[in-house]
């Protein structure tokens, strides 16, 4: 390594460290959050992709990634709910989000309350992945002018 990549490498690690010592309070302010209400079994078994969006959306919650850790839950439970469904014989491939709530709904996979819960989430992460206009309700931007609302507290 030369002496300028060396010098640009080592005020790197300083700058990431100091970053790191900024946020640790937060990031363990969380783990501690998150801790009541983490149930973990002894195993866990299930899909390669579903398992690692569960570990990844909390990592990125830890860290303090609010709008990723919104689009991987939602990624997360959409397997969950479509898995729960294909098992149970009510689809087959692989449905919308949207199509599994109303297919979970229409057979009582989950309760009802879940599935509500799930569907405010969807809208929240809506204008993340779906482009909308900028008077569009569920815009983060709409949602700010609403009384008690502050954009970071509803991610």
């Amino acid at each position: 390594m030369s002496a300028t990549v060396s010098s640009s490498h080592e005020r790197l690690l300083a700058a990431l460290e100091a970053s790191d010592r900024r946020r640790r309070e937060l990031r363990a302010k969380r783990i501690e959050w998150l801790a009541q209400y983490e149930v973990l079994p002894q195993a866990v078994i299930g899909r390669a992709e579903t398992l690692h969006l569960l570990s990844e959306t909390r990592e990125v919650f830890v860290d303090g990634h609010f709008v990723a850790t919104l689009m991987m839950a939602i990624a997360f439970i959409e397997h969950a709910i479509v898995e729960e469904l294909q098992s149970l014989g009510h689809v087959q491939g692989s449905p919308t989000l949207g199509q599994a709530l109303q297919n979970s709904m229409q057979h009582g996979v989950f309760p009802a309350e879940w599935l509500e819960r799930v569907s405010v989430l969807s809208r929240r992460r809506n204008p993340f992945v779906h482009l909308k206009e900028g008077d569009h309700p569920h815009t983060l931007g709409m949602r700010v002018k609403l009384p008690r609302f502050h954009g970071h507290l509803t991610l």
